[in-house]
């Protein structure tokens, strides 16, 4: 029973203790030159592409008029991988205690 314990109080301290490599910040990277040559173009379509996705979008609203007032389906609750963990970790130290 004192190994289990001892090794669950290694694996806690180790975990609790040993740095979070993701959010260590690597050295800054130099920024690409910016050259005055390539700046960036709009395109002529914009405005037309946004009329006529604009058009659409009305179209669709005018088909489907009881869509308005359309109310989400079930509510479902996401348990995540860190959840599970610390529940874990308590039901092991009451088993232990």
């Amino acid at each position: 029973m004192n190994a289990i314990r001892r090794v669950v109080v290694a694996t806690l301290l180790a975990v609790w203790c040993f740095p979070a490599v993701s959010m260590a910040n690597s050295a800054p990277r130099s920024p690409a030159p910016v050259s005055a040559e390539s700046a960036p173009t709009v395109p002529a379509t914009a405005p037309s592409t946004a009329g006529a996705e604009r058009g659409a979008l009305a179209t669709r609203e005018h088909q489907a008029p009881q869509l308005q007032d359309f109310k989400g389906g079930q509510v479902y609750v996401y348990i995540g991988g860190s959840v599970l963990v610390v529940v874990l970790v308590v039901i092991l130290v009451l088993l232990l205690v």
